[in-house]
């Protein structure tokens, strides 16, 4: 009896030795109480960005963690406790029974950290999950959310699931499928023929952002871990800078090919929604659920100036060609001219489309601003007389991209629809020049 009771309790405590901080607890952590403790919001003062200071006591002075003393650890004790106004986290779902011990057998073991670097994020030591397979065929038309142009102009990046798509400009054929990819993409950014990155995540669970070689998708860096999707992303037509921002209220600039981080800021109170490099590539416009559009200097990541002119949240933003002035679109249908200082321009207000959202904007040249709306529509707008100029095309659902390629002769607008479908249209043509689904089977 007493060999069967030792070889239990040895095989329980092995058991518990495999727990795996990197593998079974971190996530745990990130997605239960990653929020509520990071840098800008660490309540108690306690944080829990990275593994260092995941350590360290809070405002309680208590060890969050004390190895093999699961009741001691402060930590346990508050995702652990019954009472209400103790427990963690705080007015959200008690974590479930399964997590709660798995946790305490990680400490009873020993608490210990398979982490390389204790000054590591939590969310860097989490190992990659391997993506799910796109499927051969796709059973219905996905929305395409993400849109890039190669700069020869003849190949088009897509959104696709777990997966970007490229397609011939000029017939609309398949010609690649990049895996590996965020479940939902959001934006794309095609930087050199050799380099394009990739944002998007899986709302309120991950964001991501990769920089990837399309003719050899092998060769890919992930930029960007974050705790939330990555919503918009723009680079810098200089090609040097890659900008991004999203859910998590960050914006992040890189350093182009190498990817290595600039800066990093948190302009805004709410989500990021949409963003614009400046043509000459001095600076980043921002539009934000909070009803605010910036301008940052992307240089320094220092804020230039606050537009505040919105009543609503602003769900896109565009550089005018001299890149003096900038226009942001919003959830009512308005949009709003501001210059370089923040300030509202005079009679600078335009409606477009009625009360639908503003989703993608543009310009064709500094009083032509072009608009891609909820309602469908994607139009031109004379700046000065404030009226639709020109209708360029209809879908039936809601315009969720917009591009622009100048051409020798001409102007084409790509736009990419909800329905799955994008068209490439010619300024003074009345029918697209290409229309498809992009969709793998469609």
């Amino acid at each position: 009896m007493l060999r069967t009771l030792l070889f239990l309790s040895l095989t329980a405590l092995a058991s518990a030795a495999e727990i795996s901080f990197s593998r079974q607890i971190a996530p745990i952590l990130i997605d239960q109480c990653g929020e509520c403790h990071r840098a800008g919001k660490a309540k108690g003062s306690y944080r829990l960005d990275t593994v260092e200071l995941m350590l360290k006591p809070g405002d309680s002075e208590t060890a969050p963690v004390v190895a093999a003393k699961p009741d001691e650890s402060e930590l346990y004790r508050l995702i652990a406790t019954h009472e209400e106004d103790d427990r963690m986290p705080k007015k959200a779902d008690a974590l479930s029974e399964k997590e709660i011990k798995l946790i305490r057998e990680w400490i009873v073991s020993g608490a210990n950290l398979d982490v390389a670097d204790k000054k590591a994020t939590l969310r860097a030591i989490v190992p990659e999950q391997e993506k799910v397979q796109a499927p051969e065929k796709y059973p219905r038309p996905l929305p395409v959310t993400a849109l890039a142009l190669n700069p020869a102009g003849n190949t088009l990046a897509c959104s696709g699931y777990f997966e970007a798509n490229l397609w011939d400009t000029a017939t609309g054929k398949l010609q690649a499928r990049i895996g590996g990819m965020p479940e939902r993409i959001l934006s794309l950014a095609w930087i050199t023929e050799a380099q394009f990155a990739v944002a998007g995540g899986v709302p309120g669970r991950s964001g991501e952002v990769w920089l990837v070689n399309p003719s050899q998708p092998e060769e890919r860096k992930r930029l960007v871990s974050a705790r939330d999707c990555v919503l918009a992303m723009v680079a810098s037509p200089d090609g040097k800078l890659l900008a991004c921002g999203g859910a998590d209220n960050q914006v992040r600039c890189f350093e182009l090919p190498s990817g290595k981080l600039k800066w990093q800021i948190e302009p805004h109170a709410d989500w990021i929604m949409g963003m614009s490099f400046s043509p000459d590539s001095q600076h980043i416009a921002t539009a934000s659920r909070d009803r605010t559009a910036k301008r940052i200097d992307a240089a320094k990541g220092e804020i230039e100036a606050t537009f505040t002119g919105h009543d609503c949240a602003v769900l896109s933003v565009a550089f005018s060609p001299d890149s003096k002035e900038t226009i942001s679109g919003d959830v009512e249908g308005e949009i709003r001219r501001w210059d370089r200082n923040g300030a509202a321009k005079k009679d600078g207000t335009l409606k477009p489309g009625g009360r639908t959202e503003m989703l993608a904007l543009g310009f064709l040249d500094a009083e032509t601003p072009l608009a891609a709306m909820g309602s469908g529509a994607v139009v031109s707008m004379d700046a000065k007389a404030r009226k639709t100029k020109d209708k360029i095309t209809r879908y039936e659902d809601r315009v969720n991209v917009l591009l622009l390629q100048r051409m020798d002769k001409t102007v084409r607008i790509i736009t990419g629809c909800h329905d799955g479908k994008v068209r490439i249209n010619e300024i003074g043509k009345a029918e697209p020049v290409l229309q498809f689904v992009a969709s793998p089977g469609w």
